[in-house]
């Protein structure tokens, strides 16, 4: 295996990170457009955008995994076996299980990888990016609630709406207009104000206003008609207490299913435990059948080299090895994502795994030194 290894192992690698920043770049080039409006939106700074694009990298690294080790793989021991150094070194006694063994043993350190990354990595980074994403929510509602900024410009929380002049207006003013049960002001308008808070809690805010004149309903009499007249306040000063929760969206720091690691789940199921209610076995499946799939595509991609050694397919190898890639991640992760947890979870895992690895496995066995000698034509 250490030949073929010291053969092939740089080349794979290398060819594997070129695939993966390519398919990176081109992902990224697509969110990028929503998340900088997003920040843009929110008042962020370029350092907010690039957190949230790295936030991004463990889902699309997983996505991009076995596709880039089948590329690396087929292009690498392809190249090899053209140029005849395989077969150099199985004249030299290197068996070609040897081969066999070493791409087999990185795809399942690939596998390890793409499980830590979709079942460890991709929740926290998922986590983090909606915490992130809420607090530039936040942080531009504070902003446009307590200074002055464009000339009418309006924001609305909880049904309460904020309209305030501009800063370089010779008198800025903001008004305040609350819901028509809203009691005993529906209107308001500062000359001054200011936001203090929110307290220890985090709770609790105050609405410093200054030069306010506040607007409400008078009641109405029993069966009169006509409208309600508005009752005028003026106050030099006035403090309107308020809840955090009525201004700024509440952030939800329970962790959704897609945000849980799926290492305690998994410890759970293999010791017969009952899972929480939040957890969901298909989700664990899913993630165990494209972990499998990464080991499967090193291995398809010796089929690819092989089955280019004949002369009508060669140039369709490569092709028809990505299809088989897509059509084995289709149906494993629907077949075990409809299975329940339990006993024919894990039976169905294990037909999975004997599928994906063992079919590969007995075909190249069978192909012996055809493996490793130059195809002809």
């Amino acid at each position: 295996m250490r030949p073929y290894f010291r053969l092939t192992l740089r080349p794979i690698l290398a060819t594997s990170l070129i695939i993966l920043a390519l398919v990176e770049i081109v992902f990224l080039s697509e969110q990028f457009t929503g998340l900088m409006d997003r920040v843009l939106k929110t008042g962020g700074t370029g350092w907010d955008l690039v957190r949230l694009l790295l936030w991004e990298v463990p889902e699309i690294l997983d996505l991009a995994l076995p596709v880039a080790l089948l590329v690396g793989v087929q292009s690498a021991v392809g190249r090899a076996r053209t140029q005849g150094e395989l077969v150099v070194l199985t004249a030299a006694g290197a068996p070609v299980g040897g081969l066999v063994r070493g791409v087999l043993l990185v795809g399942l350190l690939g596998g390890l990888l793409s499980f830590a990354i979709a079942g460890i990595i991709a929740p926290a980074a998922s986590y983090a990016q909606r915490v992130a994403l809420h607090a530039l929510t936040v942080q531009h509602i504070r902003a446009r609630i307590s200074e002055p900024g464009e000339s009418g410009s309006t924001f609305r929380a909880q049904g309460v709406d904020f309209v305030a002049t501009g800063a370089d207006d010779a008198s800025p003013s903001l008004m305040v207009r609350r819901p028509a049960d809203a009691r005993p002001w529906r209107f308001a308008f500062a000359g001054e104000w200011e936001v203090t808070g929110p307290d220890e809690d985090g709770e609790r805010g105050n609405f410093r206003l200054g030069q306010v004149t506040a607007f409400g309903d008078l009641p109405r009499l029993d069966g009169e008609m006509t409208e309600a007249q508005m009752n005028r306040m003026a106050a030099g000063s006035v403090d309107v207490g308020f809840d955090m929760d009525d201004i700024l969206p509440v952030l939800d720091r329970t962790p959704r299913e897609n945000e849980r690691p799926v290492v305690p789940a998994l410890q759970a199921l293999m010791a017969g435990e009952v899972l929480e209610e939040a957890t969901n076995p298909e989700r664990i499946a899913r993630i165990w059948a494209r972990a499998l799939l990464v080991p499967a595509a090193a291995l398809l991609a010796l089929m690819a080299v092989w089955g280019g050694s004949v002369r009508g397919v060669r140039a369709a190898a490569l092709p028809l090895a990505l299809l088989a890639l897509v059509a084995c991640d289709l149906v494993t992760r629907a077949w075990l994502g409809g299975i329940a947890a339990g006993p024919s979870l894990w039976a169905a895992s294990g037909v999975v795994t004997l599928a994906l690895l063992g079919l590969p496995l007995a075909a190249l066995w069978r192909a012996g030194e055809a493996l490793v000698r130059p195809g002809r034509g």
